[in-house]
C-alpha cells in the first residue's frame, strides 16, 4: 500500500541580499528546484541495515526508495549484491509491530539529521505513535538525535536501534520517502518546523539583539586561514565569537534564539539558524566556481531569513567547500563592507 503525503512542487528562491548580477552564474541550477513527492510505502518481509538500505527478501534485491540518491547506488540494485550482502549474512529478527524507516547513510551528520530526517518525521507527526522507528545506533543519534525528537515532540511507539554491520529482519515496515534531494530543503515542511520552534521557545519578536560569529578554529578542515583577522573584524561590529562544539545542543538553542545575525564559514553550525527569528540575517563564507550544493542559502530562504554570502580564496582550487572541504582566506575589508551593508539593512 502506498499513501501520498505531499505532492512535489517547485521552489524558486529570491536572490541573496548582497547578490551581484552574474556572480552566481556558476550555480544557476540552485535558483529553482523541485521537491520530491512524499509517500508512505508499506512493505513486507524485509531486511534493513544500519545505513537504511531496505532489502525485499522475496525479490532478492535492494529497494531503491530507501536510498538517499538512487544514482549513487545503481551497482547495488542487483541480485548479486543481495546474495553477497544479505542472503548469507546473519540477521536479528525483530518482534511484531509496524516499523518505520526514514534514515539513510548520512543520518549521523548534523545537517542531514535536521534537514533530511526530521522533516520526514515531522510531516507524519500525528501518525508516529503507530510505528516503531528504526534508527542507526550511534553516539550522535543517542545524544542530539534523541534530544531533537523530544524537542519537536516526535513520539514513535518505540525506537529500534540498528548496530554497525547488523542486519535486522521484520515482517512489516514502511518507508517514508525523502522530501527532496539532499542538499535542498522542502520549504513547506521547514516552515512548519520553524513555526513549531517559535512557539516552543516562546520567542519575543522584540528580543533578538545579539550577533554571533561561529568559529571553526578547532576543526580539522573547512577553516578560516586568517581567523585572527576575521575575528578582529567581527568583534569590531559587536559580534560574539562562539564555538558550538563547546556547548550542549540546548545551550546552542538558547544562544542562537536571541541572535539577529549569524556569521560563519559553511558548516553544520549554521543549522542553528533554525532557532533565529524571522527576518534575521545569515552570512555564509563560501568559495565560488565549484560546489556540491547551496544548502544554507536554501535553508535560510525557507526560514525567511536574509541570506548573504562572501567568497573566500580556497587553499585548494580543486576542492569544494562542502564535506571535508577546502579552507578559505577571507578578505577583511570585504567582510567589513558586507557587515556594514547587512547592518544598514537591519536598521
Amino acid at each position: 500500500m502506498t499513501k501520498n503525503i505531499m505532492d512535489s512542487y517547485t521552489i524558486t528562491h529570491a536572490m541573496p541580499e548582497n547578490y551581484v548580477a552574474g556572480e552566481l552564474d556558476f550555480c544557476k541550477a540552485e535558483f529553482s528546484y523541485d521537491t520530491y513527492k512524499v509517500q508512505l510505502m508499506d512493505f513486507q518481509d524485509c531486511v534493513v541495515n544500519r545505513t537504511g538500505f531496505l532489502y525485499e527478501t522475496k525479490k532478492f534485491k535492494l529497494n531503491e526508495y530507501s536510498l538517499l540518491d538512487v544514482n549513487r547506488y545503481t551497482k547495488f540494485l542487483t541480485h548479486k549484491h543481495y546474495l553477497k550482502k544479505v542472503l548469507i549474512k546473519p540477521k536479528r529478527k525483530l518482534g511484531p509491530g509496524k516499523y518505520l524507516l526514514v534514515h539513510d547513510e548520512w543520518t549521523n551528520e548534523h545537517y542531514h539529521w535536521f534537514c533530511d530526517l526530521l522533516p520526514r518525521l515531522f510531516v507524519i507527526k500525528e501518525q508516529l505513535k503507530d510505528y516503531i522507528l528504526l534508527l542507526p545506533d550511534s553516539p550522535y543519534v543517542r545524544n542530539i538525535g534523541l534530544q531533537s525528537l523530544e524537542f519537536f515532540e516526535l513520539q514513535p511507539a518505540d525506537i529500534e536501534f540498528i548496530k554497525e554491520k547488523e542486519l535486522v529482519k521484520m515482517k512489516n515496515v514502511s518507508i517514508l520517502t525523502h522530501t527532496c534531494l539532499t542538499g535542498y530543503v522542502n520549504a513547506k515542511i521547514i516552515r512548519e518546523m520553524k513555526a513549531f520552534t517559535t512557539q516552543k521557545l516562546k520567542l519575543d519578536p522584540a528580543a533578538p539583539a545579539s550577533k554571533i560569529y561561529i568559529s571553526r578554529d578547532k576543526a580539522r578542515y573547512r577553516k578560516i586561514l586568517n581567523e585572527p583577522d576575521i575575528q578582529s573584524v567581527v568583534k569590531d561590529f559587536g559580534y560574539e565569537v562562539i564555538r558550538y562544539e563547546d556547548l550542549t545542543w540546548k545551550e546552542q538553542i538558547a544562544q542562537t534564539s536571541s541572535a539577529k545575525s549569524l556569521v560563519s564559514i559553511h558548516g553544520a553550525g549554521l543549522i542553528n539558524m533554525f532557532y533565529m527569528q524571522e527576518h534575521g540575517s545569515v552570512l555564509e563564507f563560501r568559495r565560488n566556481k565549484i560546489y556540491h550544493n547551496q544548502c544554507f542559502w536554501h535553508l535560510s530562504q525557507a526560514l525567511q531569513l536574509k541570506y548573504y554570502y562572501l567568497f573566500g580564496t580556497p587553499d585548494d582550487d580543486s576542492l569544494v567547500i562542502e564535506g571535508n572541504g577546502c579552507n578559505l582566506t577571507v578578505d577583511p575589508n570585504l567582510l567589513s563592507k558586507t557587515l556594514k551593508a547587512l547592518e544598514d539593512r537591519q536598521a
